[in-house]
C-alpha cells in the first residue's frame, strides 16, 4: 500500500518540481511561468521561491522592463547555491566541468592520460582542487559499459571489472557512472535536438558506436546498466573479431577504427582519433582512397540504424561525435542504407536521422545532468530546508 503524502511531502515534492522547472529552462523563468509549468497558484509558487531563496537555493533578480505592466522578475541559480562536477573519460584524454542550476557548463581542467585507471588519480587530485562547500554530487562519463554502476569493462582500453569505488574513494557526495553514449543521448534529450520526442535513438561515434534508447526522454538502462551495447550486434555481417570477445560487432565497422583499419593503419586500444579526422578532410577533399573507407562506414552506420528501426520503432535516430562528420559528408548514403535495411512497409515513413546540437560536449553534458539530478530531488532538499 503507498504511503500518504503529508503537507510537508506535498511541499518538498513541489520544491523540487519548481527546481527542475528552472533548471530545465531554455531562459530564466519568472514565478507565474512556474505556476503555470506546476499548476499551482501563484501565491503558492511565491510561498515556494521564497523559501527556496531562503535556503539559498534561488535567486530573484528584476527582469528587463519592456513596456507597461506590473514589474516581474527572473529566477536564477543562486551565487552561493549548489553545484555538481561532471567528467568525461575519453580513450585518451579526460574533462571535468561544473554545471550549476540552469544548466550552466563551465570547463574547468582537461589532460591526457595514459589508458589506465591511474586515470582517476588525475581526474581526483582535479576534483579536489575544484571542489568546495557548494559541491553537491559528481558525475562521471566513460567509453564503456558499467556494470551495476561501479564495475568497469572497457575492453579496448585493457579494463576488465575494474572497480571504480577502489580508485575514486568514498569521501565524495554522491556520484553517478555511466557510459559515454548513453548519456550524450541523455544530453540531446535534455538540450538538444531530442527535446519533446517520445522515442528515439541516439548513437555516439567516436572510436566505434555506442549508443541508446531514449523513451519521453529517459535514457534506458536495463537490469544491470549496461543496456545500449548496440556496437556489440552483428548488424552488419562482418567476420572480425571485436575485442569484447564477439565476432562481427557493428563497432568494428564504424567509427574511427574502422576507418584507420580500412586504410591499413593500426587501430584500437584508444588511439588514432587525429588520424581518423584526417581521413574525414581527406575524403572531403575529394581523396578517393579516403573517400571509400568514408563511403563504407556510411554504409555501416545505415544499415545498422536500419536494422534498429525495425527492431525499435524510432521517431528519431541523433548522432554524436564523428557521426556529425558522417552526416554532414554521407547523409544521402546513410539514409540509402538505412532505407535498404528497413522491412518494406516502413520505407514510407523512415525515422528522421539528425545531427546532434549539443556537440562535443555531449558526454560531458549527459554526465553533469545525471550530477545536478541528485539535487533536483526531494531527498536532497530536506537536508537544505
Amino acid at each position: 500500500m503507498p504511503q500518504t503524502m503529508t503537507s510537508a511531502d506535498l511541499r518538498v515534492h513541489n520544491q523540487a518540481r519548481l527546481l527542475r522547472a528552472v533548471h530545465d529552462a531554455d531562459a530564466p523563468p519568472t514565478r507565474a511561468d512556474v505556476a503555470r509549468l506546476l499548476g499551482i497558484g501563484r501565491n503558492t509558487a511565491a510561498a515556494l521561491v521564497g523559501e527556496l531563496a531562503a535556503a539559498g537555493l534561488l535567486h530573484e533578480a528584476p527582469a528587463q522592463v519592456t513596456g507597461r505592466g506590473r514589474p516581474t522578475t527572473l529566477l536564477l541559480p543562486h551565487p552561493h547555491g549548489p553545484v555538481a562536477l561532471a567528467a568525461d573519460i575519453r580513450e585518451d584524454t579526460w574533462t571535468l566541468a561544473r554545471i550549476e542550476l540552469g544548466g550552466r557548463l563551465t570547463a574547468l581542467d582537461s589532460g591526457e592520460h595514459d589508458r589506465t585507471p591511474a586515470v582517476f588519480d588525475d581526474i581526483g587530485r582535479a576534483m579536489r582542487r575544484h571542489a568546495s562547500d557548494r559541491l553537491a554530487a559528481l558525475g562521471i562519463a566513460l567509453a564503456g559499459p558499467i556494470q551495476d554502476g561501479r564495475r568497469l569493462h572497457i575492453s579496448h582500453l585493457g579494463w576488465d571489472d575494474v572497480d571504480l569505488a577502489e580508485h575514486i574513494g568514498d569521501d565524495w557526495p554522491p556520484t553517478v557512472v555511466d557510459n559515454d553514449a548513453r548519456l550524450a543521448g541523455l544530453a540531446e534529450a535534455r538540450r538538444g535536438a531530442l527535446r519533446a520526442t517520445g522515442t528515439a535513438l541516439h548513437f555516439h561515434i567516436d572510436f566505434d558506436i555506442g549508443g541508446t534508447l531514449l523513451l519521453r526522454g529517459d535514457a534506458q538502462r536495463g537490469a544491470h546498466n549496461i543496456a545500449g551495447e548496440f556496437g556489440h550486434l552483428p548488424l552488419t555481417g562482418s567476420g572480425l573479431r571485436c575485442m569484447c570477445g564477439v565476432r562481427g560487432c557493428w563497432s568494428l565497422d564504424v567509427g574511427t577504427n574502422a576507418l584507420l583499419r580500412r586504410l591499413g593503419r593500426e587501430s584500437g586500444y584508444g588511439t588514432g582519433r587525429a588520424l581518423g579526422r584526417e581521413i574525414l578532410a581527406r575524403a572531403e577533399s575529394g581523396e578517393a582512397e579516403a573517400g571509400r573507407a568514408v563511403d563504407d562506414n556510411a554504409v555501416a552506420l545505415g544499415r545498422g540504424l536500419g536494422a534498429l528501426t525495425n527492431a525499435l520503432d524510432p521517431e528519431a535516430i541523433t548522432l554524436s561525435g564523428l557521426g556529425v562528420e558522417l552526416i554532414r559528408l554521407r547523409r544521402s548514403l546513410i539514409e540509402r542504407a538505412c532505407a535498404e535495411g528497413l522491412m518494406a512497409f516502413r520505407r514510407a515513413r523512415p525515422p528522421r536521422i539528425l545531427a546532434g546540437t549539443v556537440g562535443e560536449l555531449g558526454p560531458l553534458r549527459g554526465a553533469a545532468e545525471i550530477a545536478f539530478d541528485a539535487v533536483l530531488h526531494p531527498e536532497w532538499l530536506r537536508t537544505r530546508l
